[in-house]
Order: structure tokens, then sequence, then C-alpha cells
């Protein structure tokens, strides 16, 4: 899906945003635009704070706003009440730990008007609640010729019930990922992705789900159906930076040879982790 968050010349409006920081580089760059003298330096001493580079630092997300800060700089950059309310929202959202937390301050964005999180919720973050929703989607992908719920079922691993693809085909159908057929469905996207600031909210849980059916299939599954691989090393932060971006790389090339196979015969989940084994020095 493509980013919903483009800058279009105007002056950026908070409640078109669901991160923050995003919010502050596009707004900041634009009052550099059209706003003589304005700094980050003049920003911050208006503000009451030591550091001159403060506010960069949050936009690069190395930092954090405190309840105090927020209120300064909704006064400070003359925001409406409503934007007030929308601001202290955001930042607390994009600030919060859990996911108790993310989803409660998730749910009050949603109530505004205009606010991006009305339509991601539907579009993105509630496919990412349940395993089986992206394994039906990609069994209409492979089969677009049966409906038949008990039987769709039992293609499913590990297996589903019918009702869990019910359930499946509602939502698909509810945020557009699939269409109705003569005598099954169809795929409407054959790829989609989550935008950034969701990455954090749904990773964690939907990444723990794979992860779990990860290791029961190390010992269900045949050797000769999957493949598993474990590297451990050291390396530099350039290093690391570069092997993240190969990853990302590999992805894509395998998006080319999904999207030329015309073959389909089995739904398969690939796991990639890279995590650290020490301490950073």
């Amino acid at each position: 899906m493509k980013n919903l968050e483009k800058s279009t010349g105007k002056k950026p409006k908070i409640t078109a945003y669901i991160d923050f920081r995003l919010f502050f580089k596009d707004l900041f760059e634009y009052k550099k635009k059209h706003t003589p003298g304005f700094s980050f330096r003049k920003l911050t001493v208006s503000l009451g704070l030591a550091s001159p580079s403060y506010i960069s630092e949050v936009i690069k997300g190395k930092k954090n706003l405190s309840q105090k800060l927020i209120l300064k700089l909704s006064k400070t950059l003359s925001f409406s009440d409503l934007e007030c309310q929308y601001f202290e929202l955001l930042v607390k959202f994009n600030q919060s730990k859990s996911m108790e937390e993310k989803n409660h301050f998730f749910k009050q964005l949603s109530k505004f008007r205009s606010s991006l999180a009305k339509t991601i919720h539907t579009a993105q973050y509630k496919f990412y609640t349940k395993w089986y929703y992206s394994a039906v989607w990609s069994f209409f992908g492979m089969n677009n010729r049966e409906s038949d719920p008990s039987k769709i079922a039992r293609e499913i691993f590990p297996q589903i019930t019918a009702a869990q693809v019910k359930e499946s085909i509602k939502l698909l159908l509810e945020i557009g990922l699939i269409k109705k057929m003569a005598n099954g469905y169809s795929v409407t996207e054959n790829h989609i992705s989550t935008e950034y600031p969701f990455r954090g909210m749904v990773a964690v849980e939907y990444n723990q789900n794979m992860l779990d059916m990860a290791k029961s299939a190390l010992k269900t599954v045949p050797a000769k159906s999957r493949q598993y691989n474990t590297l451990t090393f050291s390396i530099s932060e350039q290093g690391f930076g570069t092997i993240k971006e190969r990853i990302r790389s590999f992805q894509e090339e395998l998006r080319e040879i999904i999207e030329r196979d015309q073959k389909e015969d089995r739904i398969y989940t690939l796991s990639m982790s890279l995590f650290p084994n020490s301490k950073k020095q």
C-alpha cells in the first residue's frame, strides 16, 4: 500500500498524520520555506530548551516529548483546541510502550473526522491481527474457484475452522483485498505492506504468532517441505545496516518470483529474524 502521508506543498494538517515526528518534519520544512527567520534554534529558545538540537533529535526518534513540552509546543505552534487534542493523543500513541496503550490511543485518534487512523485501522491494522487472515487471502490467490468454508479450512495448515474462514472472508471483502466471483473469490491485490507507524503497533503480536508457528512446524512438517537456517556472527554497525538492506532487497526479489509463478499449489510463510546476541560496546 502506498504511503498516505505525502507532502502537497500546502501547510501540513496534523489530523492527516499518524506519526507526530513525520508531521514535525513536514511542518518545519514548510515553515523554513514560508516563515522568514524560522529555525530550530529559535524554536528551542522559545520553548526554554537548553539544547538547540533537541527538536531535531525528537524528529529523528532519539528523544521523546514530555507532557510539559507537548503543551508548550501546542501553544508555540498556535494549534487550535482540536489540533491540541489530536497532537497530545498522537504523541502518546507514538510514544506508548505497550500494545494496550497503543490500541487505546489509536481508538481515540480514529474519532477525529480527518484522521488516517480510521482508514488504516480497517485497511491494514485489522488484517494483521489474526494469522489466518493472510493464509485465507493467499488461498484465494492460489484457488479462486472454491467458496466452501469447510473445504477451505481443511486446506489451511495449521487447520482452522469453517467459522474462522467465514470471518476471514468477511474481513477481506470489507477491506477490498478479495472480490466475489461466480464460483469463488479472487484477490484484488497481490502484495500488501504496512505503513511505518503501524509496523511497531502490530508487528510484535503478529510476528510472535508466526514464530510460534515456525517452532511448531519444525517438529510437525517433514524436512523436505521446510527450510531452517541459523547463522551467528559479529559485524560492524555499517555491516549490520548493509545486511538489513540486503534482506529488504531479497524480499523484493521474492515478490518478483512469486509474481511470475503461475502454478501455485501450496501456501508458504517465510520468516526472517535478525537480532543481537551481545550488548553494544
